[in-house]
């Protein structure tokens, strides 16, 4: 096994299918097919089960994929130590994060970040909180941001805290809630918990849903044409019409939702995550 084989499974395990995992590699399918089964047999163990709708990994299969990123990201800390100066950061950096910062925060940053560090190549993944911790938990990722809510008992960095905010087309008190139409959106357990938590505190019953949305952009576009009201982030708000109240709980304290920078400390010896952590520890103030 070498290095070569290390992408072609990360590849695999990114593509779930054994003629598109061929096609991305210029790879025929046998000679495919033949790599794989030099490696299992290597190993002496099956990774991988070949289904009609494509693959899936086993067991011993998603460890080996754990190992495979973990390889892969030694190699890219070693590639970017040995070819970094003093006077300029070279290498390739993973980064996840979550979609709205990704949309609303990221561009600005990775701009800045570039213009000081042009010889860094930049790759990012981006979903929902819940799709991106576990990158970053399976180190297919060294560094992320996320929002709160996810245990994480390595480096860490608070960025910034989001006002939870009443958004509803035109004006309305907290007592004529239950009478309005409520849009909830699909959101981490969390969130969804901390909105539900809000409202108990005012009212002995949830609000009857009137649509949900798969995603807060939805659920801004539906609360725009006056469907209903919601709770949504400040950030995503910027641009709207309507009415924006930002919360509170009962004791008086802002209704917030914290953004964090997660990353492990080791892998800060590569000069290329080392200095985008420190790059974004020192702008977020700016966030």
């Amino acid at each position: 096994m070498d290095f070569k084989d290390v992408e072609l499974w990360l590849a695999l395990y990114d593509q779930k299918n054994i003629t598109k995992t061929a096609q991305r590699l210029y790879l025929s399918q046998p000679a495919l097919t033949n790599r794989i089964k030099k490696v299992e047999d290597e190993f002496g163990t099956d990774l991988l089960i070949r289904e009609h709708s494509g693959i899936e990994f086993t067991p011993n299969g998603r460890k080996f994929i754990q190992h495979c990123q973990i390889l892969k990201n030694d190699y890219q800390a070693l590639q970017a130590d040995l070819l970094s100066t003093s006077d300029e950061i070279h290498g390739s950096l993973t980064i996840g994060v979550t979609s709205i910062f990704a949309r609303f925060r990221l561009p600005d940053l990775l701009k800045k970040y570039l213009e000081l560090n042009p010889q860094v190549n930049i790759s990012v993944k981006t979903g929902r909180s819940w799709d991106v911790y576990p990158l970053l938990k399976n180190q297919e990722t060294p560094v992320a941001i996320l929002r709160e809510g996810y245990a994480w008992n390595d480096g860490k960095q608070l960025l910034a805290d989001e006002p939870l905010c009443l958004a509803n087309l035109s004006k309305i008190s907290f007592d004529e809630l239950q009478q309005s139409d409520y849009i909830e959106y699909n959101t981490d357990p969390y969130l969804k918990g901390q909105i539900e938590h809000w409202y108990n505190e005012r009212f002995s019953a949830l609000p009857p849903v009137r649509m949900t949305a798969s995603n807060i952009d939805t659920a801004l576009a539906f609360v725009s044409a006056g469907l209903g009201w919601a709770i949504l982030p400040k950030i995503v708000l910027k641009n709207f019409k309507g009415y924006v109240k930002p919360l509170r709980w009962q004791n008086g304290k802002d209704f917030t939702r914290s953004t964090w920078l997660c990353y492990y400390e080791n892998s800060l010896r590569s000069p290329a995550v080392a200095s985008f952590v420190s790059f974004i520890k020192e702008n977020a103030v700016l966030l």
